[in-house]
């Protein structure tokens, strides 16, 4: 019995590896010649305990992603002081990831479009 879900874990192994294989080799056949710059924004509102996990994730998920130009955005949607601190203390251990209100938005994108 176990030897039959050795296999079936081994097959289902085989299959996700498979699969990943071929995702990989069509992201490759379809890479842009010059990749683009990319921005991702995370809204955090009122007191949340969750910001700096939301943070770390989405830091993390952006050097999975490939290219040099990559932005996180912190949008301060009414955080409260607390948060804020947390969000700014994230802001400054890592380059790239900036904290703003939606009216710095705007300008913060219009700045790092001319800037490159």
């Amino acid at each position: 019995m176990l030897e039959i879900l050795a296999k079936i874990a081994f097959v289902l192994l085989a299959i996700i590896g498979a699969a990943e294989i071929v995702r990989n080799i069509i992201f490759w056949m379809l890479r842009p010649s010059r990749p683009g710059k990319l921005y991702l924004v995370v809204s955090v509102e009122g007191h949340d305990e969750g910001a700096e996990m939301l943070l770390e994730s989405a830091i993390e998920r952006l050097k999975w992603i490939r290219g040099d130009e990559k932005m996180l955005i912190c949008l301060d949607k009414g955080m409260d002081e607390e948060t804020n601190v947390v969000c700014r203390i994230i802001s400054n251990r890592n380059p790239g990831v900036e904290v703003c209100t939606p009216e710095e938005l705007p300008d913060i994108l219009c700045n790092k479009f001319a800037n490159t």
